[in-house]
């Protein structure tokens, strides 16, 4: 695969996340996931060679736990601290980025000493490009989760459909729920987009994501604001920030009106 040039920004690059008080003790052990992760990915690469797969990273909470799982288990599998410079990471850039991601990614690349591709485009075209560009890819990593959108029923190692681009799609982290992730980035101080902590739960472009209403709050002043995506209590509300602009409502009240900690432009539309 060519590489592109790594990524700039005119705004600066936040900083590491410092180590968080406060923080929810009802959080979930993520052990017994933990371990079951470790086991596909050394699978993975007990099948496949590390210049045969590929991590597919978007910039979201799930593709970052596993990122930060695979370089620790790698550098475990190889003995070697600068593995990670050996992994091929592809970023797939969804059409509309936020900026916050772009900043990230770039954090990412730094963090962990890893050298991003950057593609774009619809995926399966986008999957089909990355084969034709790197003839050895066999595997691909991905922080696929079963309650995300048709992925109840996958299994950890699974070839992709006849009408996809032939590989194996490797999801070492099927059975982490929402808590689990939010558990591992929290406890184990793992670095993640600050769009996070503006009470957006999943995200997708700026045209089709916004800040969740299940986190919404009226703040001393009166003005709407949002908790931190790990304070979302009922996981199945995870994707309700995606799709049309919502109207939350705080104290049965709608709150459309003096946003703060919203669009990545400053408005919701």
């Amino acid at each position: 695969m060519k590489e592109s040039p790594t990524l700039t920004s005119d705004r600066p690059v936040f900083k590491m996340p410092q180590k968080r008080q406060n923080v929810d003790p009802e959080l979930p052990d993520f052990t017994d996931v933990l371990e079951e992760t470790e086991r596909v990915i050394q699978q993975c690469f007990k099948q496949y060679q590390l210049e045969e797969v590929f991590l597919s990273f978007n910039g979201g909470k799930d593709c970052t736990v596993l990122l930060d799982v695979t370089i620790k288990l790698l550098r475990d599998i190889y003995k070697c601290e600068n593995i990670s410079k050996n992994l091929k990471v592809v970023y797939i850039r969804t059409k509309d980025p936020f900026n916050e991601i772009e900043e990230f990614v770039k954090l990412v690349e730094e963090h962990y000493n890893v050298k991003l591709t950057v593609m774009e485009g619809e995926m399966r075209t986008t999957l089909q490009r990355i084969l034709e560009e790197d003839g050895s890819l066999k595997a691909c990593l991905m922080g696929t989760r079963r309650t995300d959108p048709y992925s109840h029923d996958l299994k950890f190692i699974q070839h992709t459909d006849h009408n996809w681009p032939s590989i194996q799609r490797v999801s070492p982290l099927l059975n982490w729920s929402y808590h689990h992730i939010w558990s591992y980035l929290i406890k184990r101080n793992v670095p993640y987009c600050n769009l996070y902590d503006k009470g957006y739960t999943s995200i997708g472009s700026t045209q089709n994501t916004w800040p969740n209403p299940a986190l919404a709050y009226k703040d001393h002043s009166g003005c709407l604001s949002y908790l931190p995506a790990w304070r979302l209590s009922d996981a199945t509300l995870e994707r309700a920030g995606r799709g049309t602009p919502p109207q939350p409502t705080v104290n049965g009240h709608n709150t459309s009106k003096q946003v703060v900690n919203s669009h990545s432009n400053g408005d919701i539309h």
